[in-house]
């Protein structure tokens, strides 16, 4: 092997390892974000209380922010080249060609780019959506039940109000089922750059990562159903 093979070897073994350690990151905050979310099922007591909690330190908070968005681009930017390193190779990887492991990833490694594109518009969306947005104005203004004055229930009323509008009910769940996707590619992607990726593993592993991008896009989705099932939020 030549020289330069050996650097782009290393090259592409390194951005994996980027890519991969840059995932960790942002699945760990992932089951963060699910974990927060389900406790809209206990009210606006226990979700708005969840927010300030976060919010209380904002310069905690915004380092925090900008670590995962940081996180984000990188891991986005990095797959992207090498999305490019692969279609230039034509073929040649640094995994054995022809492997099981290198078929199951095939389809991965032609829809990452893609789903992780449309994960990072929708997290802008989603940002100004509830991040950035007025939690104490009219989009935060419930009327709980027939007759009762409307009630300013901050985060926890601009999300269900959000959420009772269909097509970002529909848009959200649909962002969700893509993320899972990436998140079970991104299972088996990982597990080949840390060297689990053996045969006598790969159908133990893809169960579970199937597994996991079910959960993961069932739990955030369980939010805009539930809204939308139960209608008028349980005060």
């Amino acid at each position: 092997m030549s020289s330069e093979s050996r650097c782009a070897l290393r090259s592409s073994i390194l951005r994996k390892q980027i890519v991969a350690v840059t995932g960790l990151i942002l699945t760990g905050f992932l089951a963060g974000h699910l974990a927060g979310n389900f406790l809209i099922f206990l009210g606006p007591e226990a979700f708005n209380g969840y927010s300030e909690k976060l919010h209380a330190i904002p310069e905690l908070l915004w380092l925090v922010r900008l670590g995962l968005i940081a996180a984000f681009l990188i891991h986005v930017i990095t797959t992207i080249l090498l999305t490019l390193e692969n279609r230039q190779a034509r073929g040649e990887r640094y995994a054995v060609n022809g492997s099981k492991s290198e078929e199951s990833l095939k389809f991965a490694k032609k829809t990452m780019i893609y789903t992780g594109l449309l994960v990072l518009f929708f997290l802008v969306l989603h940002l100004s959506d509830f991040t950035l947005s007025d939690k104490e104005g009219p989009a935060s203004m419930i009327a709980a039940g027939e007759g009762n004055p409307p009630r300013n229930l901050g985060l926890y009323g601009l999300v269900w109000n959000s959420f009772l509008e269909p097509w970002r009910a529909g848009v959200y769940i649909a962002v969700m089922l893509v993320l899972g996707l990436h998140l079970s590619h991104g299972i088996q992607s990982l597990c080949q750059t840390l060297g689990f990726y053996r045969n006598d593993l790969v159908p133990g592993i893809r169960k579970l990562s199937l597994v996991l991008g079910l959960l993961a896009a069932i739990g955030f989705s369980s939010v805009p159903l539930f809204i939308n099932i139960v209608r008028t939020p349980p005060l």
